[in-house]
């Protein structure tokens, strides 16, 4: 069963997100982010397996690692996938950059389950706004979330722990204040 790290955010930005979702989801492109279980968040990587309670572990030692921080969403896009994502992605920051390397220096035995466009030199971090929209209603995807979309300053404050299809969030990790 595949397996995700997810980094989640305050309950402000959590709830900004979330209205995205629903716009996407009123005007008939995709509701798959908003009536799933997901969390808005970054993905930090996704693992093919994931032995949960050696996870745990490396997870407590992240957490105990990494501090709370923001990141500034500025930047609206899609990838030029058949995956058809709309998303929302921050400045990459130093801080962002040195929380991902952290990550992987724990998992770093595990790469090869992992899925490589999370690896260090790949990783784009983003927001998933919307999944499998076809290609032809990207730019009314993106019309849509354009008109009420704004830049945010979100604060990353934990960590989860998600395994998927369903989505279902196994376990949060607070990062330090």
């Amino acid at each position: 069963m595949p397996y995700a790290v997810e980094m989640f955010f305050d309950k402000e930005s959590d709830g900004y997100i979330r209205g995205l979702w629903r716009t996407l989801k009123e005007s008939g492109i995709s509701s798959y982010m908003h009536d799933s279980d997901n969390v808005p968040h970054i993905t930090l990587s996704v693992f093919k397996e994931l032995d949960t309670t050696d996870a745990d572990k490396r997870l407590v030692a992240f957490t105990e690692k990494v501090s709370k921080f923001k990141l500034v969403f500025v930047n609206l896009g899609a990838f030029p996938t058949d995956e058809g994502v709309l998303l929302l992605a921050p400045i990459v920051t130093e801080e962002l950059l040195r929380v991902h390397k952290t990550f992987h220096d724990l998992f770093d035995d595990l790469k090869q389950n992992q899925m490589p466009y999370y690896l260090p030199g790949s990783w784009i971090p983003h927001c998933t706004l919307s999944l499998n929209i076809p290609r032809e209603k990207v730019h009314e995807a993106l019309d849509a979330v354009i008109r009420t979309c704004k830049p945010i300053i979100a604060e990353v404050d934990r960590v989860g722990l998600v395994e998927y299809h369903p989505v279902k969030v196994l376990k949060e990790y607070k990062f330090k204040d």
